[in-house]
């Protein structure tokens, strides 16, 4: 004999506003503006082209590092040769300068290993006189920009796939923002 099953009507439940789940809302908002500035696309005008390719360069990453966050730490983890490319790991370290947490960021970088015309790639016994000296430095730099790409497409990162969209602010009326930042005055 086959048991009918019970269903049970469920009421409609409301829309939950994600701004009601936090308990500071104005800290809320304020990370959102800071989510969206790390993720807005950069100006063209940032970007270098080298053999048809765009990239942001090191000294824009610095920039923007010590503009928005005032201050971070680079930290080596290790350099090793493999195959033949210089290869480092290392940690960005940033404050978040809303909550104060600090944030650790690894980054790999690798560079070629300049060999003379027509070398073999693992010919180590070819390889241009200053080229560890340029190309470890080189691989570093990639490091560090791997590394804070990870905080958004100010730096390089994310995609358009992904596109960031602020919940706190975009939800809450600017009276009721006010309100919580100000502790209703």
């Amino acid at each position: 004999m086959e048991k009918q099953k019970s269903t049970v009507p469920m009421k409609s439940a409301n829309k939950v506003q994600i701004a009601t789940l936090t308990k500071d809302l104005g800290l809320a908002v304020q990370i959102d503006n800071l989510n969206t500035l790390l993720n807005t696309q950069p100006p063209k005008t940032w970007f270098k082209n080298h053999k048809g390719n765009d990239y942001l360069p090191i000294d824009r990453v610095k920039n923007n590092l010590i503009t928005i966050f005032q201050d971070y730490d680079w930290e080596i983890q290790s350099i090793q040769v493999i195959a033949n490319s210089i290869t480092v790991v290392g940690n960005l370290f940033v404050i978040n300068p809303i909550t104060g947490r600090t944030r650790k960021l690894a980054g790999v970088g690798a560079w070629p290993i300049q060999l003379k015309s027509g070398s073999a790639p693992t010919d180590f016994n070819n390889i241009i006189q200053d080229a560890i000296q340029k190309n470890a430095p080189a691989a570093e730099s990639l490091a560090l920009k791997n590394a804070a790409s990870k905080l958004g497409k100010l730096f390089g990162g994310g995609s358009d796939d992904v596109e960031f969209a602020p919940a706190y602010s975009k939800e809450v009326p600017l009276d009721e923002i006010k309100s919580a930042m100000h502790g209703n005055d």
